[in-house]
Parts: structure tokens; sequence; C-alpha cells
């Protein structure tokens, strides 16, 4: 009956600590959450640990691993922060596939926001395999989103234009050759 109590415990803590991300442990000092399942085998109560997750001192979720029934490691996510709590790293093992990726991400200081401006993506040796990067307009819209490839070359580009109420009207896409390759409006209708 305490394993039982203590994996509808776990289970709860789980699933009202990621509803709120990260508040609810910053709060409460969460260091870790540990879910452990039972499953009842001819009757009989097999326990096993299901998933751990980490958090700093801020409440951010700095690593996710999840288990299978005999133990081993399925999948894990890392995650590492700068000072203004935006992710800096992430780190993914997909044991399914034995693959693992790693993003970096690169912020600009803009007045009162930190946005992205630069998205890595790495394969398993450390060489990139896409770079997406963001610029801003000054009141903070992205303005731009342009992904190249591991050696430098455009894949796709995106600009974003807007009206003199800061509303998004136009998203213009671009292929490799930079040619535009579709457009996505928006009308607005005032009162």
């Amino acid at each position: 009956m305490k394993k039982i109590t203590l994996v509808i415990l776990c289970i709860l803590v789980g699933l009202t600590g990621f509803a709120v991300a990260g508040k609810q442990q910053k709060k409460n000092k969460v260091k870790s959450i540990t879910v452990l399942h039972t499953v009842y085998e001819n009757g009989k109560p097999v326990s096993y640990k299901e998933s751990v997750e980490t958090f700093d001192r801020n409440g951010n979720s700095t690593s996710e691993t999840e288990y299978a029934k005999d133990g081993t490691i399925t999948k894990k996510q890392t995650a590492v922060y700068d000072n203004n709590q935006n992710v800096t790293e992430e780190t993914s093992y997909n044991a399914k596939n034995n693959k693992t990726t790693r993003k970096t991400y690169k912020y600009t200081v803009m007045k009162d926001k930190t946005p992205l401006a630069e998205e890595v993506e790495y394969n398993e040796s450390g060489a990139v395999v896409k770079k997406t990067s963001y610029t801003y307009t000054a009141s903070g819209k992205k303005a731009s989103e342009t992904v190249t490839d591991g050696s430098g070359s455009l894949v796709s580009k995106s600009l974003f234009l807007y009206n003199a109420k800061n509303q998004k009207t136009h998203k213009q896409n671009f292929n490799r050759s930079n040619a535009l390759e579709s457009v996505k409006e928006w009308q607005y209708e005032y009162y």
C-alpha cells in the first residue's frame, strides 16, 4: 500500500509541477522529481523507476531521464540556462535510434526582452547540421528567420511585415534559391 501511495503522490507532484513549468519547483525548492511506476503481474506488484527530472534553484528543468522497465535509459534530455533563465544549450539522447542531438541558443538583448537570436543544431560528431538566425524590429517583433545548412547554404528564409499598430500583416517565405515561394497575409477589421 505504501508503494502505491508513493507512486500516486509522485505522479500527482509530477503532473502539477509540469503544468506551471518551474514556478512551483522554485517556490517549493524542488531539486528533483522521481516517478515510480507499479504494474501488477500475476497479481503481484512490480515497481520500477519510470523517470527522473532535476531542477536548478530557479525551477528550470536541467535534465529529464526516462527509463525502461529493466532500468535502462530510453531517453535523456539536458538543458543549460544563462543568468536570464534562457535555455542556451539542449542535448537529447534517444535509445531507440541510439542518436544524440545537441542544440545551442543565443539571444539578443533588447529593452525589457531577450529574444532568441540564433539556434544551432549539431550532429553526434559535433558538426553543424542546421542554423536558424532571427532578427527583430525595434518593437521586438520577429522581422526575419533564416535557416542555413551545415555548410552555411541557405535552406529557407522568412520575412515578417507589420502594420502601424504593430500587428503582423505578411509572412514571405523564400526557398534555397532565395526565390519567393509563398506569402501569407493577415487582414484586420477594426471597429
